[in-house]
């Protein structure tokens, strides 16, 4: 039997479903930036120099403190409702074990999962120059679901990445004009992921006699972890109605660690040793982001934003797995994102004294080369359209809703098995995806 059977790679597509989520819709990569409803209604331009004006924007740049008055608390909660559907997958066996068809579905109705993200912020007045907050959010992950039935079966059928991270914050107006700040970022990641198992192929690869396709059985990798990262950012208002943000926050390393488990496999001593249930670890590292924002009122009722973010997804180089199995050595996946980047612009109009309505248009640029692309992962450019509005119902509470609607370009996977490398016994898979996403975002603030 061949030395890097399915499991490794099984085990390495698990890893590389904690670190990259397929998110069809979502933003590039597996960043979740629906963390503000106020932010949502622009696509979140101005985010980074808090163009909303509340607690919301410490996700995007702790220095915001400096643009809130007061006390306030605020909770967030996001509907993301993706719609990803997988066209003319052809599943094919490799050369060498006959490239017969993968029987199977072609075509998959809808591969993502609606997720509610809620998220929360609370800040708070020290002094004149200093002010205190705290922000509980999920910025990585979500889920996808293929059918067990599909041709791609054997490269995935379940993926989710679910995160927590609690990020305390502390600024300090330098200058009358300049506030900086800083934070530390105390994260938990949790991920599963399913796929099928071709036994029939292995065995066949043998020289046993039995078809490829005719013992299918089914991994499942589970693994979590906590990890620690800083956050850091300034806000620069020269004028009243202007202000400037620049933040950074920085990447988590993580080592999951979890189980693999295993249904289905043939009673053969050799292959019962290599498919048996094991402990998994796996070194994996969030991206590094910069962001910059601009907000500028161009009147008292009218007022402009942008923002630009970079994410140094480069980082995300190879998947490597070690696993406690001794008839296993690492596995490696090599992966080769890129850097992306994310742009947008927006505007906001305060129709009165309660009332404020927004709009915004981004650009968001995935990391995934086409030559990696995989179904786990089909990445793809983003364009986003969005329209929001705030109301004040109180003197001490506000709310704020944002709806935006995500094209996204349609990608195609094209993987080929020989047998060797990440993808043996999965099989030649390729398929065409199409995307799109629906995100509406309701918000409460409470002044104190």
């Amino acid at each position: 039997m061949p030395k890097n059977t399915p499991k490794a790679y099984l085990l390495a597509a698990a890893a590389a479903a904690v670190v990259s989520a397929p998110l069809p819709g979502m933003a590039s990569g597996y960043l979740l930036k629906e963390q503000s409803a106020s932010g949502q209604g622009t696509s979140f331009a101005g985010v980074t120099a808090n163009a909303m004006g509340d607690a919301t924007a410490l996700f995007f740049n702790p220095a915001a403190l400096g643009a809130v008055n007061g006390n306030e608390a605020v909770g967030v909660l996001s509907g993301i409702f993706p719609s990803a559907k997988t066209t003319n997958a052809v599943g094919t066996r490799a050369a060498r074990l006959g490239g017969g068809r993968i029987s199977g579905t072609s075509n998959s109705d809808d591969i993502g999962v609606d997720a509610a993200l809620p998220s929360a912020y609370f800040a708070y007045t020290v002094s004149p120059d200093v002010k205190v907050g705290l922000a509980v959010t999920a910025p990585w992950g979500l889920s996808t679901d293929y059918p067990e039935n599909w041709v791609g079966r054997y490269h995935g059928i379940h993926s989710s990445l679910q995160t927590l991270n609690i990020t305390p914050t502390v600024s300090y107006k330098l200058l009358p004009d300049l506030t900086v700040a800083g934070g530390i970022q105390f994260q938990y990641a949790k991920a599963r992921l399913s796929q099928a198992v071709d036994f029939g192929s292995i065995l066949a690869s043998t020289g046993a006699a039995v078809l490829p396709g005719s013992r299918d059985g089914m991994g499942e990798v589970k693994g979590s972890d906590w990890g620690f990262g800083a956050t850091a950012g300034l806000l620069y208002e020269p004028a009243k109605g202007t202000r400037f943000g620049l933040s950074y926050r920085s990447s988590i390393s993580h080592e999951l660690e979890g189980d693999a488990k295993f249904e289905g496999v043939p009673a053969v001593p050799a292959m019962r040793a290599s498919f048996a249930n094991s402990f998994v670890k796996a070194k994996v590292t969030t991206p590094d982001i910069i962001g910059f924002g601009a907000y500028h009122e161009v009147t008292s009722d009218f007022a402009v934003m942008a923002d630009v973010q970079w994410t140094n997804w480069s980082r995300f180089k190879e998947l490597r797995i070690r696993y406690s199995n001794p008839l296993r050595t690492d596995s490696l996946t090599e992966e080769q994102w890129d850097d992306a980047w994310f742009f947008a612009l927006g505007a906001a109009y305060k129709v009165n004294e309660k009332l404020t309505l927004r709009a915004g248009v981004a650009y968001d640029q995935t990391p995934v080369q086409d030559q990696y692309r995989t179904p786990r992962i089909p990445d793809g450019d983003r364009y986003w359209l969005s329209v929001g509005a705030g109301y004040q119902l109180t003197d001490n509470i506000r709310t704020d809703i944002g709806y935006t609607h995500v094209f996204a370009n349609t990608t195609k996977v094209n993987l080929s098995d020989n047998l060797t490398g990440a993808d043996a016994f999965r099989g030649n898979l390729s398929a065409e995806y199409k995307a799109s996403v629906d995100i509406i975002a309701l918000q409460t603030k409470i002044s104190f």
